[in-house]
């Protein structure tokens, strides 16, 4: 086995982090949402790059950008992550894995190392949820978690069907069942990404490997009380939907927070529509979102009986309509300890510093992990910060993990290739 980590190019690095953060939202910095034109122009310059690299690329029919090194037939091992980001936040989250995974490429070629199975790097698309009910769209459409009807059904928030925004990719909706994989198509997954917390800063360490990923739980709740005027209306005779709403919103923090839940479950309520929205009217509805995460089955089941229990009781007492539907129920997913021990392996051979941790963000490789073995090595951010303008990785420590993902692939692949010889 090689080593291809001295052939890192921080510059390389650098221009493409440079030149990708142009394709952003004028009016938005560091917004990059799936199907917007900025997306789009992203696309077309990481096509290039990929082609630029000596992969050959295609675009599968949910609009996943696909690089493809040696043979085209036959398993591959693949790494990847997505460039697509939420609103003015995004740097780094996502962009990490496919500009990283595109240097190890290019470390390859240059040191005429060759693998022993095709590579693949996917540029996963609408991993954000700018589809709220279908992302991480493209890796759940490659591991058959969402359908081609689902997908019909779809609209973009730009007033394009997600039919027509994946045919401007160049996918085709009607051939969406051909994207998923088997068992076997993919050998193993790697993603490179940013941690998105503050553990690896404070524990002044180069990388984390991962050891499970939380999975979200996602619901939409409705509370209807009754629209009246704001000074005529006693306090008493209140059907007041907002203030049910700041109840549920604080009951969450509190279900979230108990000692009979475990230290990395987390509960956001991140998104309210109030109508009638105006300064002199009590609220009549409220329409909100509500998501829980967690690393351990049990805590996300209580959590949620918790959460129904609460609205229920508040709905009552308060004299509300309420109504909660949970859009997505997940499990948290262990990573292998296979892929964890070539991971810490391969950063132990060319002297990066580990540990292991979980991950309370979900990812494209958590979607991955029913059809194929998935590794995650996490870098620093600054303080932890993500999905945020202040979301900022240093590029030295993006160096170390573009290193320590090009081990890994060649560990990866000397692994499979023994199996299988």
């Amino acid at each position: 086995m090689g080593n291809i980590s001295a052939a890192v190019s921080k510059k390389r690095l650098e221009d493409d982090f440079n030149k990708i953060q142009e394709f952003t939202d004028p009016l938005l910095p560091y917004t990059r949402r799936a199907f917007s034109p900025q997306y789009y122009e992203a696309r077309k310059w990481l096509a290039q790059k990929f082609t630029d690299a000596g992969l050959q690329i295609r675009v599968d029919p949910v609009g996943n950008l696909i690089g493809r090194l040696g043979t085209l037939d036959g398993p591959s091992l693949s790494m990847g992550s997505h460039i697509d980001t939420v609103e003015a936040g995004g740097r780094f989250d996502g962009i990490v894995g496919v500009l990283a995974a595109l240097e190890v490429v290019r470390c390859l070629g240059e040191t005429g190392t060759k693998l022993s199975f095709p590579l693949e790097i996917i540029d996963f698309v609408c991993e954000e949820p700018t589809i709220v009910n279908l992302s991480p769209l493209g890796s759940r459409v490659m591991s058959g978690d969402v359908t081609a009807d689902m997908v019909k059904m779809a609209v973009t928030p730009f007033g394009d069907s997600l039919s027509d925004a994946i045919k401007k990719l160049g996918g085709n909706s009607d051939r969406i069942p051909e994207v998923r994989r088997e068992p076997g198509n993919i050998l193993g997954y790697l993603e490179l990404h940013i941690e998105q917390g503050p553990v690896l800063e404070k524990a002044g360490l180069d990388i984390g490997v991962v050891t499970v990923v939380a999975a979200p739980c996602r619901a939409v709740v409705s509370l209807v009380g009754v629209a009246d005027h704001a000074g005529a209306t006693s306090m008493s005779d209140r059907r007041d939907a907002l203030a049910g709403a700041a109840e549920l919103t604080l009951a969450v923090e509190k279900i979230v927070s108990s000692p009979d839940i475990v230290q990395e479950s987390v509960g956001t309520v991140g998104s309210l529509t109030v109508s009638p929205n105006m300064v002199n009217i009590i609220p009549g509805r409220v329409d909100m979102t509500v998501e829980v995460r967690s690393t351990v089955p049990e805590a996300l089941i209580w959590a949620r009986e918790e959460i129904e229990s609460s609205l229920n009781n508040l709905a009552l007492r308060r004299g509300l309509e309420a109504k909660i539907e949970w859009l997505q129920i997940e499990e948290p997913v262990t990573v292998p300890f296979e892929m964890q021990s070539i991971i810490a392996e391969a950063a132990d051979e060319i002297g990066i510093s580990v540990m292991h941790l979980p991950s309370r963000a979900s990812h494209d490789a958590a979607k991955l992990a029913p059809i194929a073995p998935v590794g995650m090595i996490f870098i620093p951010c600054l303080e932890g910060r993500s999905h945020c303008p202040e979301e900022w990785a240093d590029i030295d420590d993006i160096v170390t993990g573009a290193k320590a993902l090009g081990q890994s692939l060649l560990k990866l692949d000397e692994h499979f290739s023994t199996k299988v010889n």
